[in-house]
């Protein structure tokens, strides 16, 4: 981890109602779910209550111009080339 002050005067644009996006992983496949109108303890317990033991992968979603851009929050995607994760990231429990 890399930590550093900032100027919090440098944003430009503020999301306050943000929406999630979660996907529950079996081997390979998927199961995903949009979650809005929640903070982040809402989703991480919802996360909790119906992961059914599976690994998951949480990230914000951000839209513009048409576009629908993810952030990575925790967890991984098995699909992805091991090279784009973090170390850790295949050790965290789900």
């Amino acid at each position: 981890m890399q930590a550093r002050t900032i100027d919090p005067r440098d944003q430009t644009t503020e999301v306050v109602d943000p929406a999630y996006r979660v996907f529950f992983w079996t081997g390979m496949e998927c199961e995903a779910w949009e979650l809005s109108e929640a903070d982040l303890d809402e989703v991480l317990s919802w996360i909790a209550a119906n992961s059914a033991g599976r690994m998951h992968s949480l990230w914000a979603v951000t839209r513009s111009l048409g576009e629908v851009e993810l952030v990575r929050l925790r967890g991984f995607d098995p699909t992805a080339p091991v090279d784009t994760w973090p170390r850790w990231s295949a050790e965290t429990p789900s």
